[in-house]
């Protein structure tokens, strides 16, 4: 029987801990892209893809401009979402370990790759993360696999810090509709004031309008999960030029535990897109 260590729990602890961290980064590039992702976290500190109609380049996603902060507000993955008693408390240990770069082939239409993995000393859950870029697009496919003598329930998401210039929300649109009309009146209040909202009715695809003028399309695939609870939160940090979009799986607000069963030796898989549309 092989016994497990607390060495990556302590390791963990003490990434929590940490004030600053390196900002040692991984970035790809594109004609009409750019990606650059820390390795203390697996956070996304840049992404930049182009309109292809108007050939504009944007800058789709927010990260706070000091790379060097341990908690960064920048997207990363989470797993399980909220709150937890396990390895590395909210959100898991998936945001404060180190992650190992691998060099992939670029795709046969010019796409760029970049894969991690999550540096872990024991037998518990393993993740790996896959990017793939293109000029107005980019896709991250999250697995996580159980190295446990028993079945894992957890919940898994992306979540994802959208730019919000200004913090500004006229014509922040979802699928045609403003926050309140799609989650109640006075859902947009509590949003921006730092409260996190459950969208249960997310059908796992979804067109977001944002008042800087473009238009993404965020859609979401899952494989390989027993229970399949697809939702979204929608949140805001307040004094940051962002909003935050999570798709989610296995997470329920009323649930106390994870509804992702993964049993032993298998995995699942959580695959975002991010579509710059045409405008």
């Amino acid at each position: 029987m092989i016994m497990k260590s607390n060495k990556f729990s302590d390791e963990i602890e003490k990434n929590k801990s940490s004030e600053t961290v390196s900002d040692e980064s991984v970035r790809i590039d594109g004609e009409h892209s750019s990606l650059e992702v820390r390795q203390r976290g697996c956070f996304i500190t840049d992404c930049e893809l182009t309109n292809p109609l108007s050939g504009e380049r944007i800058d789709i996603l927010y990260s706070d401009p000091n790379h060097n902060t341990a908690k960064l507000s920048a997207s990363h993955v989470m797993s399980p979402i909220g709150s937890s008693e396990g390895i590395g408390g909210q959100h898991g240990f998936p945001r404060w370990a180190d992650y190992h770069e691998f060099t992939r082939s670029d795709g046969k239409n010019g796409e760029k790759y970049v894969s991690f993995q999550a540096k872990r000393s024991d037998l518990g859950m393993g993740l790996v993360k896959v990017f793939e870029m293109g000029e107005s697009y980019i896709t991250s496919e999250t697995t996580v696999s159980n190295y446990e003598t028993e079945s894992i329930e957890t919940s898994l998401g992306e979540h994802l810090y959208f730019k919000l210039e200004n913090e500004e929300t006229d014509g922040l649109l979802v699928n045609g509709q403003t926050i309140d009309e799609l989650l109640g009146e006075g859902s947009l209040k509590k949003i921006m004031s730092g409260v996190p909202l459950f969208w249960s009715l997310f059908d796992r695809q979804v067109v977001i309008d944002f008042p800087a003028g473009h238009s993404i399309n965020l859609g979401v695939t899952v494989t390989g999960a027993r229970q399949e609870i697809v939702g979204m939160l929608i949140w805001h940090r307040p004094e940051t030029e962002s909003i935050c979009f999570e798709p989610t799986v296995g997470f329920d607000p009323e649930m106390g535990k994870g509804g992702l069963q993964i049993k032993q030796h298998e995995t699942a898989t959580l695959s975002t897109i991010i579509e710059l549309l045409p405008t």
